[in-house]
């Protein structure tokens, strides 16, 4: 039988994947809303000469990020159920588990790494000056 219990190294191999996966996670999540901090430059200089706090800037953009996150969540999610469904209808042999505690581990994973991969972008756009933004073109 092929399962992780019965290979050795294979859960350690399974880890090591699904750390170098949320590494990558992270970085391109950062590198998106990073660019998407950027591209809203004006923006952020109208909400800051409007009189927003550093605080608030930060917020909207985790907000948005967690927006992100959750939506992204839940197709990944309805997608995972979809090619379970898929796999069991075509292989019925085939034994495919998803349980909760996977869903809450992936919910958990993706959310930290959504907001940990904004936090930077989202602390660059609180310290813009509000002068120097709405310039910008």
């Amino acid at each position: 039988m092929m399962t992780p219990s019965n290979l050795p190294g294979f859960s350690s191999f399974i880890n090591v994947v699904i750390g170098v996966s949320v590494i990558i996670g992270f970085i391109v999540i950062f590198q998106a809303m990073y660019t998407a901090v950027m591209e809203r430059t004006r923006e952020i200089g109208i909400l800051k000469s409007m009189g927003a706090s550093k605080f608030y800037i930060v917020n909207v953009i985790l907000r948005e990020t967690a927006l992100l996150a959750v939506t992204g969540i839940v197709v990944g999610i309805i997608f995972s159920l979809a090619a379970r469904g898929a796999i069991v209808n075509r292989l019925p042999l085939l034994r495919v588990v998803v349980s909760g505690e996977w869903i809450l581990n992936a919910t958990i994973i993706a959310l930290v790494g959504a907001l940990m991969g904004a936090l930077y972008p989202a602390y660059k756009a609180a310290q813009k000056d509000p002068i120097e933004a709405l310039a910008y073109e």
